[in-house]
């Protein structure tokens, strides 16, 4: 009985190392070679489950510890190091580039409001972290808000609203219907900070849960992100202090960000520290910690102060902020 149960032990252990040491490895030359779609309907389940799975596999790996090999104990660190990476912890504990100059630093807030907001904690975050800009996702017509009264400058539309203290202007705006949705997924402004003109895009791109709604719809859902990350990045690279802010529906271990996104400042990437998913999975009262899919991108042109994921202001999604400056001393 004894020896049954030490041999079913021995062929779980060997299942778990194995699975773990394959999924590492898709993750890996997903990486590598972002342009390949292979895999790709193991790639979304990936991205639809809740991330602390491969790290509490690892750890149940480590406790059967001494019946791995030689080699798959050499080999099990680079699974553990790929279970943060895909779990997206960031540590950024070096000395970042600093204001130097002591211009102006400014701070925006992104926040998706799909699942609804609660005024007293909107009314919070202004008071602590005085924001510059807020842009929202899935909102309704925030403009008349008395929670906005110090904000003079308002554009609400098609479930985006861009919300500021300095005066912009509304350059064009993408509506869903391009892709048999309602409302818009993207909204492009142009803002006048210290006599320079800042890019800003206000984003919500679709997402990938329709595709476990409606598996057949799967070609035509994964067609709707690459082309509207493709147009997003198309726009970018045609301007100078470009802002990316909004709901990507994506992580950045994605494929699609890292063709298309990549080469961007990732505020939260680049200088936030833990963990900091923005997206959380309720269920019947519960939440477990979920992916970080809302992101605010930078050029070059930009330093970035700080960084970080902000409490839910009701539904599923936390803010991100960002407090930033440029670099070059124009904007």
């Amino acid at each position: 009985m004894l020896k049954i149960k030490k041999s079913y032990l021995n062929i779980v252990t060997q299942t778990l190392y194995w699975f773990l040491f394959l999924t590492s490895l898709a993750i890996i030359l997903s990486k590598i070679f972002p342009h390949s779609d292979a895999l790709l309907t193991l790639k979304y389940i990936g991205f639809s489950l809740p991330r602390y799975w491969f790290i509490f596999c690892c750890l149940l790996l480590a406790t059967q510890w001494q019946r791995l090999s030689a080699l798959k104990k050499y080999s099990f660190p680079l699974i553990f190091a790929t279970s943060f990476y895909y779990l997206d912890f960031q540590l950024n504990i070096m000395p970042k580039d600093l204001n130097t100059k002591n211009l102006n630093s400014y701070t925006l807030v992104s926040a998706n409001l799909g699942e609804g907001v609660e005024l007293e904690r909107l009314e919070y975050l202004i008071r602590l972290y005085n924001p510059d800009i807020f842009t929202f996702q899935e909102s309704q017509n925030l403009s008349n808000f008395e929670t906005f009264k110090d904000y003079p400058f308002k554009d609400c539309r098609g479930h985006l609203c861009f919300i500021s203290k300095h005066e912009f202007k509304m350059i064009n705006f993408l509506e869903y219907s391009m892709f048999s949705g309602y409302g818009n997924w993207a909204a492009f402004y142009e803002v006048e900070i210290n006599n320079i003109k800042v890019s800003i895009a206000n984003v919500h791109l679709p997402t990938v849960r329709r595709v476990f709604n409606n598996y057949s719809n799967f070609d035509d859902i994964h067609s709707s992100r690459v082309i509207s990350a493709s147009i997003l990045n198309q726009w970018a690279s045609l301007k100078k202090n470009v802002i990316i802010a909004g709901d990507f529906n994506m992580t950045v271990t994605d494929n699609l960000y890292q063709r298309n996104f990549i080469e961007y400042q990732n505020a939260i990437t680049d200088y936030g520290l833990g963990f900091n998913n923005t997206f959380d999975y309720i269920y019947r009262g519960f939440t477990i910690p979920g992916v970080r899919v809302d992101h605010i991108l930078f050029s070059r042109e930009f330093i970035i102060e700080k960084a970080n994921t902000l409490e839910s202001l009701g539904g599923d999604h936390r803010p991100v902020l960002s407090t930033f400056t440029s670099n070059n001393g124009e904007m």
